[in-house]
């Protein structure tokens, strides 16, 4: 999906663009914890351990995505 930056997303292009996201990720670390031999799928404590590791890793880049806009484009849009 290619994102146009010079034009407004709407809340449902957000959503999935998120949705996508997780789920790769969610799959990509399954993988690497499976590799490593710290995954077995009929644990539920690993499940929700790399869906909460998942989660806890889109959050962050989302932050930090978010402290990275300059400065200069936040105070222009709120003048």
């Amino acid at each position: 999906m290619i994102i146009d930056t010079d034009k407004e997303i709407s809340f449902e292009q957000f959503e999935h663009f998120i949705s996508t996201f997780y789920l790769q990720s969610l799959t990509e670390l399954r993988e690497m914890n499976e590799e490593d031999g710290e995954y077995d799928a009929t644990s539920s404590d690993d499940r929700e351990g790399v869906m909460l590791n998942t989660e806890e890793n889109v959050m962050t880049n989302v932050n930090m995505t978010i402290e990275d806009i300059d400065k200069s484009e936040i105070a222009k849009l709120l003048s």
